[in-house]
């Protein structure tokens, strides 16, 4: 018999706006993420961080969904929870950060679920990525390394990573940098492929 899981139990997915409309993501609260508190407290990118500030702004309706998927991918998932996802692209959080290594093997039994969806990780817990595959591999994440730094464009993806995601001043901007900026995701998609585009840079976004 086919277990029935509770409504509160499956994750909510997002459906973003912005250079992000036409791509859905599974968000968690980075208000409550100790990480990420954390890392707002020092010179990294975060700092700027726009999530905690939408959160805290336009967009607190989000507190509540956002924390119950905080909840529900920081502890092991039944198997009958991990969601179908209908789409050709998605996003692994565009607000929010790995909360433990739970929530990254939570990510990657719902990749696996889902073979037919190119899945994104954006996270700056480079031990946690490291630490998953060293036992194990898929072929349908996109692993991104957030480059915590503003001052310096990362040129290579650290190992195990496949495309590395800097946000830096202007003055730090190179010519012939895949730059993000200005651009809609659906329409450039080279973060969400396998491509020659490993090294992408965007302005930082001041708050």
């Amino acid at each position: 018999m086919k277990t029935k899981i509770k409504i509160e139990n499956i994750p909510k997915e997002s459906k973003l706006t912005g250079k992000l409309t036409g791509i859905k993501a599974f968000n968690t609260n980075t208000l409550s993420n100790d990480f990420c508190t954390k890392m707002r407290k020092t010179e990294a990118i975060c700092k700027e961080c726009y999530s905690a500030a939408m959160l805290q702004g336009v967009r607190q309706n989000c507190v509540k969904p956002w924390e119950r998927n905080s909840k529900i991918f920081s502890v092991t998932m039944e198997e009958e929870a991990l969601p179908i996802v209908n789409a050709h692209s998605f996003r692994f959080h565009a607000h929010g950060e790995l909360i433990n290594y739970v929530h990254l093997e939570n990510f990657m039994r719902i990749a696996k679920k889902n073979p037919f969806t190119i899945f994104a990780l954006w996270t700056k817990r480079i031990g946690f990525v490291r630490r998953w595959l060293k036992d194990n591999q898929i072929d349908n994440v996109i692993f991104i390394y957030s480059n915590p730094s503003t001052k310096k464009v990362m040129n290579r993806p650290p190992k195990g990573f496949d495309k590395v995601f800097n946000a830096v001043y202007d003055d730090s901007i190179e010519e012939g940098q895949t730059l993000c900026t200005g651009k809609s995701c659906i329409d450039c998609m080279a973060c969400y492929r396998n491509n020659e585009h490993t090294v992408i840079v965007e302005k930082v976004k001041k708050r």
